[in-house]
């Protein structure tokens, strides 16, 4: 398979880490690599370029991204797949960790850290849109570990 059918599978397994990731996106890169790069009859039996790699880690940066949007959106409190700040603070655990064991902390953990601060900023002022306070939500201790845990990104 020449270079440009290569990407095309490798954009394929990045739109499936991104939008059907599962909550443990790493989990998904790792089945996508071992899908991309195992031959047939149980891959692809691809090689794949640095490039191709970070295409589908930055997947899953993205996928935890989002995992963390969802927790700090007050438009969803109400709903069934809410899961609120505790487990905010876990997704941003498991993506610090994602960071450190790709080596890609360095690179990517301070853009992170201020979109995550940003979300949190928006989802505050929601709130207060709303009427309702984020102790309400979270208790003072959760407060301070989320705080506490993006300050370790």
């Amino acid at each position: 398979m020449d270079a440009k059918g290569v990407k095309k599978e490798v954009l394929q397994e990045v739109e499936f880490i991104l939008y059907e990731g599962g909550e443990i996106p790493e989990v998904r890169f790792w089945d996508s690599f071992f899908y991309l790069t195992s031959p047939p009859p149980d891959g692809l039996g691809l090689s794949l370029t640095e490039e191709d790699l970070n295409s589908l880690k930055k997947a899953v940066i993205d996928r935890y991204l989002l995992i963390i949007e969802r927790d700090l959106t007050s438009d969803f409190i109400d709903k069934p797949f809410y899961r609120g700040i505790s487990r905010a603070i876990v997704n941003v655990k498991r993506l610090n960790k994602f960071l450190e064991n790709t080596g890609l902390k360095e690179r990517y953990a301070n853009i992170i850290k201020r979109k995550i601060k940003r979300m949190f900023k928006k989802f505050q002022e929601e709130l207060k849109k709303q009427g309702r306070d984020i102790n309400e939500l979270a208790s003072k201790e959760e407060l301070k570990e989320f705080k506490k845990t993006l300050e370790e990104l």
